[in-house]
């Protein structure tokens, strides 16, 4: 049990950082420019063939320098996008806010304009924060009438909003630029020289095992791990460039860790080795949604894009797969810089974009080392077999984790499978909601797990004759120490987990029973019990419901509520026609309650209307008695019986029994004032009793 309460409250926290503004707003920002992100890289694909084909050098240039301008604008895109999410979610003008967000990434390059290495190394950093802070700023400030230049309806709607975004725009950029200025004053900023990668890189394990492990991490919150860490990424391609300087002029190449090496050999398929997880998908789960999902990611996965795998599956805020996530990149790291230093493999000495198909990208980067193809093939399958347990265990949870045996009903309740996830506004905030809901569902389904369910009768008697003419048959449940639960606490957790249909069956079984019971002592009762609508509209459950009630007799009726007659009309009628033909009753049960369904009774062949407690209760008022009479009227005019619930006083009796407007015909009633529901062996006491009193009250 306490397992059980500790992932429950560790799934729900991951559901809440899941649906946390910054996190979500981070993650569709940064989704949003993956198209030009694509476009960049494949202009910088485009130069290293066309370099490697002998292409004039202007050419190499051109398109060499349409990637470089694409990347500087990055920054730019990156704030806008974000800036835009947090918008809408703050209910902000999106454009406008999209647009001063913007202006805080140019106006940080001009404040940073003297400090070039501080610059290229808070650049992207102050474009994913600037929105993060500055967009809630702009909404708590919209909140004062002194912020907003226009407050009349005299413009447009969208004049309007983009005028009133000025001042709150205005003082945020301010605050920006005093922020900046007054950090330029602390000597470490102001003087800060960047990550020193280059020397860093001579201590090639250390060093991958960080920036593979800092890459992962950043990407299991969602946060794409190259853009929070460009500058230790340009710094590992600049290596690559200072290696293929080395190897021209002759000398040793210096540097064994480089974006080449990370490129082509820790992030096979993306971040987190996805390929390998890809594979491994395709090769061990018998999830047919996982299978489904990993065969759309294939043509991205292998040009190194795995965003559709991370967020569809999802990988981000996902424990299942956080140490396969981290380990598969740094074993691949570790391996591939073995090899090399070993000679097995040449290093890398060409720039190659991140978009470069798998396989290709190791034959480009190291100028043709057919042994660099081979080592990828091999750590592709290491990465497959390091995911292989964990995919496993992910369909383990679901088919063992996800049942619980109910014993008393001898029946089992399995968790639901995620679906769909492609087709999700947000993918993983959905996703984790999802699992946070059927945690919940799974944990109640395991607490009453253990329950003892029962049934219990109450009784119903003539308002004419005083007699007890039937009874209701009530769940109950116990649990291990004895103590007896509510009926609306278990039966919501049922419905929800869609078990009601086999908990009408059980309960039709052992009201049979207990009729058949009752026969071999000589006493007779007729039962009614509840049937929720589910059972009624599955023709299977529908079956066998009709099946068990045939073996009383037509002594066991049904009540069903009014949401059974406004759904599928058709084969409810048909349910009711065959549960009439074996004798049993219907009634349609808590009357006026529910969907109001006066202009459906026509269409049905139902025997009694059961008048729920609401109104018996209403009826000390002058206009809810008048209410209580009208629909006692309506029942006799439809020729239909009537139970009246809830009775709990001599005064309702009373209003009943003096006619109450139904013209002093019989009514059944049913309530506390009789008795609450009984045990079967007593409730035969109970009508005995009442027996003898009504005879010795006719004497």
């Amino acid at each position: 049990m306490a397992q059980t309460l500790f992932k429950l409250f560790f799934t729900q926290r991951l559901a809440a950082l899941a649906s946390t503004e910054s996190l979500r707003a981070i993650r569709e920002g940064l989704l949003w420019i993956l198209p030009c992100l694509l476009v960049s890289a494949g202009f910088l694909l485009l130069s290293e063939c066309a370099r490697i084909l002998g292409f004039s050098s202007p050419m190499v240039a051109f398109l060499a320098g349409l990637h470089a301008k694409i990347s500087s604008v990055i920054p730019l895109l990156v704030a806008a996008s974000i800036g835009y999410m947090l918008a809408v979610q703050h209910r902000l003008p999106q454009l406008p806010v999209a647009f001063l967000c913007l202006m805080y990434v140019v106006i940080a390059t001009f404040v940073l304009r003297d400090y070039p290495r501080a610059a290229a190394t808070f650049i992207l950093f102050i474009a994913i924060a600037s929105p993060l802070i500055n967009v809630p700023a702009i909404a708590w400030l919209h909140r004062y009438r002194w912020t907003r230049l226009v407050n009349e309806d005299l413009v447009g709607h969208n004049l309007k909003g983009t005028i009133n975004m000025v001042v709150p725009g205005a003082i945020t950029a301010l605050l920006l630029v005093v922020t900046l200025s007054l950090l330029l004053q602390v000597p470490p900023v102001a003087q800060f020289q960047g990550p020193q990668m280059l020397e860093a890189l001579q201590s090639p394990y250390g060093s991958g095992l960080f920036v593979t492990a800092i890459n992962s991490l950043l990407w299991f919150f969602g946060i794409h791990g190259v853009y929070a860490l460009q500058p230790l990424f340009d710094a590992l391609d600049q290596a690559v460039v200072l290696n293929g300087m080395a190897q021209a002029a002759g000398e040793p190449i210096r540097y064994v860790l480089n974006g080449g090496l990370l490129g082509s050999f820790a992030f096979i398929g993306g971040a987190g080795g996805s390929l390998c997880l890809l594979l491994a998908i395709l090769l061990f789960s018998k999830s047919q949604s996982m299978r489904l999902l990993a065969m759309a990611s294939l043509p991205l996965s292998l040009l190194n894009v795995s965003e559709v795998l991370l967020f569809g599956l999802p990988i981000i805020l996902n424990p299942r797969l956080f140490i396969p996530f981290l380990a598969v990149p740094a074993l691949n790291t570790l391996l591939a810089l073995f090899a090399v230093q070993a000679g097995w493999v040449s290093p890398a000495v060409a720039s190659v974009p991140f978009t470069a198909p798998v396989l290709l990208n190791a034959y480009l980067s190291t100028q043709g080392d057919l042994a660099a193809v081979a080592l990828q093939l091999l750590l592709l399958g290491v990465g497959t077999l390091v995911y292989a347990p964990y995919v496993w265990a992910i369909h383990q949870q679901a088919v063992e984790g996800g049942t619980v045996y109910l014993k008393s009903f001898d029946m089992t309740f399995r968790g639901l499978e995620e679906k769909g996830r492609l087709q999700e506004l947000d993918p993983v905030l959905t996703s984790h909601r999802a699992l946070a809901r059927q945690a919940r569902e799974l944990s109640r389904i395991q607490q009453i797990s253990d329950y003892e369910f029962y049934l219990e009768y109450q009784p119903q008697v003539s308002s004419l004759t005083g007699l007890c003419t039937g009874c209701e048959a009530l769940m109950r449940a116990r649990d291990s120490q004895g103590k007896v639960h509510s009926p609306w606490e278990f039966l919501q957790w049922l419905a929800q987990a869609r078990l009601m249909p086999d908990v009408d069956l059980w309960v039709a079984s052992q009201a049979v029973r207990q009729y058949q019971q009752w026969q071999k002592t000589g006493f007779a009762l007729p039962i009614t019990i509840n049937v929720s609508s589910a059972t009624l509209t599955t023709p299977a459950y529908g079956r066998q419901l009709v099946d068990i009630l045939s073996q009383a007799n037509g002594q066991v009726s049904v009540e069903i509520t009014e949401d059974a007659l406004v759904g599928d009309i058709q084969v409810t009628r048909q349910m009711i026609e065959k549960l009439q033909a074996i004798g049993a009753k219907v009634y349609i049960d808590d009357f006026g309650t529910g969907f109001s369904a006066l202009s459906y009774l026509h269409q049905f062949p139902v025997d009694f209307i059961k008048i729920d407690r609401s109104f018996v209760v209403a009826q000390q008022d002058p206009k809810g008695a008048q209410v209580l009479t009208g629909m006692l009227r309506f029942c006799e005019a439809l020729n239909l019986g009537v139970v009246v619930e809830g009775v709990e006083t001599a005064e309702q009796l009373a209003f009943l029994q003096s006619g109450g407007g139904h013209g002093g015909a019989e009514l059944i009633i049913q309530g506390w004032y009789f008795s609450q529901a009984l045990p079967g062996d007593a409730l035969q006491r109970f009508v005995l009793e009442r027996a003898l009193k009504a005879n010795g009250a006719g004497m």
